[in-house]
């Protein structure tokens, strides 16, 4: 029979050696991860609970927001049919307007036609008089009613 190679053993016992290192060194590992681990799970469940918290505070300010909602639709809606009914007011008014202007504005045409006249006149006389007598109806004609009428009229 042959016998084991010499270096086929010290393969093994190296191998047996390094292994035995490795698993010692991994129990240290998981004793520390799972030291740490209890550690930590006080603050997991602390931030859980905020977490369940902050959740419940976020669906509250939802359910106000959807009631906003629903109460500023309501507004719209209720301000909209006002407005509506304001600019159907608005148009009756404007239209009887029209009709009252259309009315009178013959008559309102005649007054400044004949203030117009007036003016004609006026200038007319005073083109004949002398330049002191201008300036004395000047005076007097801006502190006239007739005279700011007419100063209306010409701008």
């Amino acid at each position: 029979m042959t016998e084991i190679p010499t270096w086929w053993l010290v393969v093994s016992g190296l191998f047996f050696l390094i292994n035995t290192i490795f698993f010692i060194v991994l129990i240290v590992a998981v004793i520390s991860l799972a030291k740490y681990m209890n550690e930590l799970k006080p603050r997991i469940v602390a931030l859980e609970t905020s977490l369940q918290a902050l959740i419940a505070k976020v669906q509250a300010v939802a359910e106000r927001v959807e009631e906003v909602a629903v109460s500023v639709r309501d507004t719209v809606d209720n301000v909209g049919g006002r407005a509506k009914h304001v600019v159907g007011s608005a148009e009756l008014v404007a239209s009887t307007a029209s009709r009252q202007f259309e009315r009178f504005s013959p008559l309102i045409v005649g007054a400044m036609t004949a203030l117009k006249v007036v003016r004609a006149i006026g200038e007319f006389r005073e083109s004949r008089k002398s330049p002191v007598e201008q300036a004395k109806a000047g005076a007097k004609k801006k502190s006239s009613l007739l005279g700011s009428v007419i100063r209306m009229l010409r701008s």
